[in-house]
């Protein structure tokens, strides 16, 4: 069965009504990792790194590559938010803050078929793992673009209002970059 974006909306949406949706929201990315190519083959990025496919009051939904040749800055959501990864491998790095500062406590390879769940206290830094880059559908369990959320700085652990200006900014190349 191919991917259609809005029968993926259709039943993210219907999941999301009810009473604590997270294990039907993973079960529904779960499905539809099975067919990774009917999905990258329907939903076209063009020139953007990640696409808001779906907003409501209950969730967001996006559709996200990472490039091996930057990484994307620390930041939090706020809210539950499972990575499904359909093409190469999304290297989430992990922080935690501590006095202000912000402490590297792991770093996790989500691969090709499998899904990451990161809490509402969650904060990572995100790259492609390896040489290609990873496509990834994201959904977040809250409207992401209405949330007051923070970045933080890669040096001091202080929080920088998240903003896409920021975010751009704050990026880093991935040379050199030890996590």
């Amino acid at each position: 069965m191919s991917f259609s974006k809005e029968m993926y909306i259709q039943a993210a949406c219907e999941v999301a009504k009810i009473p604590q949706p997270t294990k039907a929201l993973r079960k529904l990315l779960e499905e539809t990792l099975a067919d990774p190519g009917s999905v990258i083959g329907a939903i076209s990025l063009g020139d953007e790194e990640e696409i808001m496919l779906y907003e409501d009051d209950s969730l967001s939904l996006w559709f996200c590559r990472f490039n091996p040749d930057v990484v994307m800055p620390p930041h939090e959501h706020k809210m539950t938010v499972h990575i499904g990864v359909l093409s190469g491998g999304e290297k989430n790095i992990m922080y935690r803050r501590e006095n202000n500062e912000l402490k590297h406590i792991k770093t996790k390879v989500v691969h090709s078929g499998e899904i990451l769940t990161l809490g509402p206290d969650g904060i990572h830094a995100v790259t492609a793992d390896g040489d290609k880059p990873s496509y990834a559908l994201h959904i977040y369990e809250e409207p992401l673009m209405q949330v007051k959320r923070s970045l933080f700085d890669w040096d001091s652990g202080e929080k920088v209002e998240f903003t896409m200006e920021n975010f751009y900014a704050m990026t880093r190349p991935s040379d050199g970059f030890a996590a």
